[in-house]
């Protein structure tokens, strides 16, 4: 299910997670994407859920890098968006080099908005299972922006 929790007018400072990567000059960034366990609770992600904190807060499960197969995350990309007006769409890959060729294990559209100059947006979906591929991936976000993307990445371990 894919759930839309965070849109805000107000800019907030977040560190890069991994390497970002642009196709051109981007009117956008993709700030952050990170694979937690889904919260029995139904409370995470959240966006501003912290009581009495004085900054805007993002609200997610701890990030996990050890991924075990047959188990579902939640998948969650963060973007900011600086210039572009129109339909953004965020989406997910998670990659394994396999004899020297990059192969998608997971992937999926974790949603398509209306975005607008000066927002922030968070989105996330629950994957599907880790596939049985032990080693090294890369879990990929992408933003598309129009025609440009923008992706950051992060590297994980399946076990």
């Amino acid at each position: 299910m894919m759930k839309n929790f965070c849109r805000a007018t107000a800019i907030a400072a977040l560190a890069l997670t991994g390497g970002v990567a642009f196709a051109g000059e981007a009117p956008g960034y993709a700030l952050l994407v990170t694979a937690g366990l889904p919260d029995p609770n139904g409370i995470l992600p959240n966006f501003n859920h912290v009581p009495d904190a004085g900054v805007g807060n993002l609200d997610i499960a701890i990030p996990v890098a050890i991924l075990e197969h047959g188990q579902s995350y939640d998948i969650l990309l963060e973007s900011q968006n600086g210039s572009y007006h129109g339909t953004c769409i965020d989406s997910y890959k998670l990659v394994q080099e396999k004899a020297g060729k990059a192969v998608t294990l997971l992937s999926g559209t974790i949603s398509k908005y209306s975005c607008a100059v000066g927002t922030q947006w968070g989105y996330y979906i629950g994957s599907k299972p880790i596939p049985d591929s032990p080693g090294a991936a890369t879990l990929i976000g992408t933003v598309k922006y129009g025609t440009k993307s923008v992706s950051v990445s992060v590297p994980v371990y399946i076990k």
